[in-house]
């Protein structure tokens, strides 16, 4: 299980980076042309080459990065996972959830590893606040806000402006607070049943 998780993590990296690039890149250089979709494939049809090839011994490595790569790795997910997922902050606790995986699934001590699920708390946290604070930064940039919140939510009434500052201040801290929390549970139960394997012996 754990094998599978750090070669589909890793793996991913560089198609989809490659894709986003030939994407992107065509855009770029080349406006609205039809090149676009085949030169995206082709960034992906690479980047699944490099995974085979030269990639193909470090698709491993996940539990035995240090944690400033391990923080890269997160970051990356987080801007795939926001961007996919239009502006919606919630998704990212599957980054949370990962990097805490990683964290405590990493070579070494429970105290090296609580220290790691430690930064991943922190880092996991850091990345829900910035993710909640440029959804809210967008969202109240829209001067039709409050209408659209009523009709997505189906209300009966037009919500206020503080309405919706206070709830977004509400929900924002929620999933900063579960960002923090998630590698901090995984860590607790990780100590939990090695303190319980020592006890058996």
């Amino acid at each position: 299980m754990e094998r599978i998780v750090s070669r589909v993590v890793l793996g991913a990296i560089a198609p989809v980076s490659m894709f986003l690039a030939g994407w992107w890149g065509t855009l770029a250089l080349l406006g609205d042309s039809p090149l676009i979709p085949w030169m995206a494939l082709g960034g992906l049809v690479g980047g699944l080459v490099l995974d085979v090839t030269v990639l193909r011994a470090r698709l491993d490595s996940l539990y035995g990065m240090s944690p400033a790569s391990q923080a890269i790795v997160a970051l990356f997910y987080a801007v795939m996972i926001y961007g996919f997922f239009m502006g919606l902050p919630v998704p990212l606790l599957l980054v949370s959830l990962g990097w805490g995986f990683a964290a405590v699934r990493a070579s070494g001590s429970f105290d090296v590893r609580a220290r790691r699920a430690d930064l991943a708390a922190r880092g996991s946290a850091a990345l829900m606040f910035v993710a909640c604070a440029a959804t809210a930064w967008l969202a109240f940039r829209e001067p039709s806000i409050a209408s659209q919140v009523r009709g997505m939510l189906g209300l009966s009434f037009t919500p206020t402006m503080a309405a919706l500052a206070v709830g977004s201040l509400v929900g924002g801290a929620m999933l900063v607070g579960l960002a923090y929390a998630v590698p901090v549970i995984l860590a607790a139960r990780t100590r939990g049943r090695g303190g319980s394997a020592q006890a058996a012996l």
